[in-house]
């Protein structure tokens, strides 16, 4: 395959991660799959490491990919991402945006129908 015929996936920023449109369309379309809190990790992980594309800073520069389990650190986490308040909204703040921006790279990846959703 060519470079120029290669997927190019770019990834979020954190300005856009600290949106709340952004951040809750990410949340809840995560917490809609059918993915338990152990497999996360993993979906994440195969995802990431086994695309045939190219990944890309918003500045055009590759990204380096980090240590998807040192990221996401114990699988309990999702457990509280997922976890919703009395309206229905995210019971819970992320604080590593870092997680989030993994979790929004899965979805750009195995799921461009619904990423191409959260910044409408």
């Amino acid at each position: 395959m060519k470079y120029d015929e290669k997927l190019i996936v770019f990834i979020v920023t954190i300005g856009v991660l600290n949106n709340p449109v952004y951040k809750k369309r990410l949340w809840l379309a995560a917490r809609n799959m059918n993915i338990s809190r152990r497999e996360w990790p993993n979906v994440i992980a195969d995802a990431i490491y086994n695309f045939d594309g190219i990944i890309l800073l918003s500045n055009g520069i590759r990204w380096p990919i980090p240590d998807v389990d040192k990221v996401l650190g114990d699988p309990r986490w999702f457990s509280y991402y997922f976890e919703e308040d009395e309206k229905g909204d995210p019971h819970r703040d992320v604080i590593m945006l870092e997680r989030l921006r993994l979790i929004d790279l899965f979805f750009k990846i195995k799921h461009p129908e619904i990423a191409r959703h959260f910044s409408k």
